[in-house]
């Protein structure tokens, strides 16, 4: 956010004459004999493994270090307003609340970086109880986030008595793909600022919700570039930290 203060098989019949020897037997060529039907075996359905399931300890040991998402960031207290209400980031900051009762862990990241470096990446991870109730919240999740409105504007925001939210317009894009063994949607965004306000107006946001077993992950990965820079290169660096976050679960 830009505020005031700065911030993918043979059968053939041989030619020659062979002698078929059974327990009633034909000899010479171009005989008939009855062959017996096999018999067809039984259908076999594979085994299938049993959903993921991590543990509380697992989850805290798959929690990505500062310096496996971006260099020169640090850990703050959480201070983005759909985390601080234990809610996950979607279209324009808004929050989507879990449904159930998971236990989650909220974390976000910042660099100490203005303009075209400024940075932030924030996390949500929903554990539940098993995978029928995670796969149930992400389906809820990934309807949220395909009904959020393509195009809005948003008005300012006052957050604090010295920090407000300029007005900016938004354009959402949601893609559905499969990474590595989780279901995964990524919600696109970009945010343009007035133009009076920054040089480095457009906020690219990149949302990304995961789920297998029993958890469900939500990220934010956003970094600012100036009026028609390409964001390629941050939708990329936010690929690499979701696979990289996906990864430590094994």
């Amino acid at each position: 956010m830009i505020g005031a203060t700065g911030f993918g098989h043979r059968g053939a019949t041989m030619a020659a004459c062979m002698t078929v020897v059974t327990a009633l037997s034909l000899t010479g060529c171009g005989g008939s004999h009855k062959k017996t039907a096999p018999t067809p075996s039984a259908p076999t359905t594979p085994p299938t493994s049993p959903p993921a399931s991590f543990s509380t300890e697992q989850v805290k040991a798959a929690l990505l270090a500062p310096t496996d998402i971006k260099k020169g960031i640090h850990e703050i207290k959480v201070v983005l307003d759909p985390l601080k209400l234990d809610k996950v980031p979607i279209c324009s900051l808004t929050g989507f609340k879990m449904p159930g009762s998971p236990q989650l862990t909220t974390r976000q990241f910042v660099n100490d970086t203005l303009g075209a470096d400024q940075f932030q990446y924030a996390q949500l991870i929903a554990r539940y109880d098993d995978a029928t109730s995670a796969n149930s919240a992400y389906s809820a999740l990934s309807n949220a986030a395909n009904k959020c409105v393509k195009r809005r504007h948003v008005p300012p925001k006052k957050v604090t008595d010295n920090f407000t939210i300029f007005s900016h317009n938004d354009t959402w894009k949601v893609t559905d793909a499969a990474v590595q063994s989780w279901a995964h949607l990524q919600g696109t965004e970009q945010q343009v600022y007035p133009p009076d306000a920054t040089k480095f107006n457009v906020y690219n946001v990149f949302y990304d919700y995961a789920s297998r077993g029993n958890v469900v992950i939500a990220t934010m990965y956003a970094q600012r570039t100036a009026p028609k820079v390409s964001a390629a290169p941050i939708a990329q660096q936010a690929s690499t930290v979701l696979q990289k976050q996906l990864g430590k679960f094994g």
